[in-house]
């Protein structure tokens, strides 16, 4: 528990000083407890060539790492570290180590956070970041990749961020979130009068597993569950009961509501 706690407190003043010296180059825009996204001016030096006296190149050195890892060197290197190298006379060698480095990763084309809608309020962690050919890099608390989510949140998600790499200014880019915006709003007010019934089922279905059989369950309730069940007395219950059935379903409910304002999953 001691050694936890003191490679915890270690991990998070590295972050912070990372952020500190970042703070004064760029712009940090998101902590993690192991890295630091940052913004750099596009004049900031990235690569550097080793140039020997004999004319040849030792190979590239990546600036903003070097700049990081020689400040985690001068305050974070051990130079207490011992070695035992006899153990009959308990003899230890002693050395000065550091094995905390700081890797690059990027650049990337864009990066999309969510911000808090009252002040003072934080939010979980969540962000979606693009690479230069338009593809997702890094995700992270978004439904967009998550396995069994509203189809309509997910589908949402992927058009709204990608209309985040258009336009060549600000305001061209927000007309385009614009753009999304408004047409899955028009969807909502107009109850998907002009969506197609197969293409409104496909929005308004979850997809859910169930890893075992329906009798292993026994009372529980869910809504995998329920829909399974239900499955089950159209094409006979016995068959999701005997052996040669397969234990894991694919069960995607439709959740609905019917005029007695009953939650329905069928």
């Amino acid at each position: 528990m001691a050694m936890a706690g003191i490679t915890t407190h270690i991990g998070g003043n590295l972050i912070i000083d990372a952020h500190r010296l970042c703070e004064r180059i760029g712009r940090p825009i998101e902590l993690d407890t192991d890295g630091i996204w940052t913004l750099l001016p596009s004049t900031f030096p990235e690569n550097f060539e080793i140039k020997l006296k004999n004319g040849q190149t030792y190979g590239k050195l990546a600036y903003p790492c070097s700049m990081l890892n020689i400040r985690t060197h001068e305050k974070y290197t051990n130079d207490q570290y011992q070695t035992l190298v006899d153990d009959t006379k308990h003899r230890y060698t002693q050395t000065s180590e550091c094995s905390i480095f700081f890797e690059l990763d990027g650049p990337y084309k864009c990066m999309v956070l969510p911000a808090s809608t009252e002040e003072g309020r934080k939010l979980k962690k969540r962000y979606i970041v693009y690479d230069k050919e338009n593809k997702i890099a890094e995700l992270k608390g978004f439904e967009i990749k998550r396995r069994g989510e509203f189809s309509m949140i997910k589908i949402f998600q992927e058009e709204v961020f990608g209309a985040f790499l258009k336009g060549a200014s600000l305001a061209e880019t927000y007309y385009h979130v614009g753009q999304v915006g408004e047409r899955w709003l028009q969807i909502l007010e107009t109850k998907a009068i002009e969506v197609r019934d197969d293409e409104l089922f496909e929005l308004i279905t979850e997809s859910k597993s169930i890893s075992r059989s329906i009798v292993e369950y026994g009372i529980s309730k869910s809504t995998s569950i329920t829909c399974a069940r239900r499955v089950g007395d159209q094409r006979r219950r016995a068959q999701l009961q005997v052996c040669h059935i397969p234990k894991a379903h694919r069960c995607p409910p439709l959740v609905s509501v019917c005029h007695t304002h009953r939650n329905l999953s069928s």
